[in-house]
C-alpha cells in the first residue's frame, strides 16, 4: 500500500447547523453539510417546554462514506436535546412523525464525528502504521475494521478501538492490527480550529 496523506479540519458542535426554529409539520434544512468532510451525529434541540417526545423524525442523509441512510430518532422531551446513533457526512431531509404546532426546534451537529473509512491491504504480511498529527485542541480515537467493507452492508457497526490510539489528545503514531481491513478516525471533542492530518503506510513485505 502506498503511504497516504487525509487532512480534516473537523467541526465543532453546532446546534443551529442544519435549521433554527423549525415549526409544524414540514422542516426545511439550511445547510445540508458541516462541510468538514466528516460524518456527524445529528442533534434535535426542542426550544420549548413541552413535550414532543411521543413524536418521531425519518432523518434521511448519507453515511461516512456517501451511502444513503436513514435513521428514525424520538423527539425531545421538554426543553431537551436527542442525538442520533449514527453518523452523517449529509443531512437533506428531517421529517417529523406528526406537526409540533407553534413550537420550534433546532437541528444541528455534534463535535462527535468520524472520517470516511480508508480501506487497508488485507493481504499484506504487515500491520498498517499511522501517525496522527493534530494542531489545537482535539481527543481523537482510531478504530479499525475486520469486515469485508466492499461487500459487507453493515461494516460500519464493525469499527472497534484500537489501543495505541484511544483517547489521545497529542500527535500519535502506532499500528493498526495485522489484517485489519480499515481504518477511520473518531473525534471525542474538539475546539474550533483544531485540525488531524492521518499518515498511513503498510509495506507488503514482499
Amino acid at each position: 500500500m502506498r503511504p497516504n496523506k487525509l487532512s480534516y479540519s473537523p467541526a465543532a458542535a453546532n446546534l443551529i447547523g442544519y435549521a433554527e426554529n423549525v415549526s409544524g409539520a414540514t422542516w426545511t434544512l439550511t445547510a445540508t453539510t458541516s462541510a468538514d468532510e466528516m460524518a456527524h451525529l445529528v442533534t434535535i434541540r426542542n426550544d420549548v417546554a413541552v413535550d414532543h417526545s411521543a413524536k418521531t423524525a425519518i432523518l434521511t442523509g448519507t453515511d461516512p462514506d456517501g451511502n444513503a441512510q436513514t435513521e428514525t430518532l424520538s423527539l425531545p422531551g421538554a426543553s431537551l436535546t436527542v442525538t442520533s446513533t449514527k453518523y452523517f457526512k449529509t443531512l437533506t431531509t428531517v421529517v417529523p412523525s406528526a406537526t409540533i404546532g407553534a413550537d420550534t426546534m433546532d437541528i444541528g451537529w455534534s463535535a462527535v464525528s468520524v472520517t470516511p473509512t480508508y480501506p487497508l491491504d488485507t493481504y499484506a504480511s504487515n500491520a498498517a502504521n499511522a501517525y496522527m498529527d493534530i494542531s489545537g485542541t482535539i481527543n481523537f480515537t482510531g478504530q479499525q475494521s475486520f469486515a469485508n467493507v466492499w461487500e459487507d452492508d453493515t461494516y460500519l457497526t464493525s469499527f472497534s478501538a484500537v489501543t495505541a490510539f484511544t483517547g489521545k489528545t497529542a500527535d500519535t503514531a502506532g499500528q493498526m492490527n495485522e489484517g485489519a481491513t480499515a481504518m477511520r478516525v473518531l473525534i471525542n471533542s474538539i475546539t474550533t480550529g483544531a485540525t488531524l492530518t492521518i499518515y498511513t503506510s503498510q509495506p507488503s513485505g514482499r
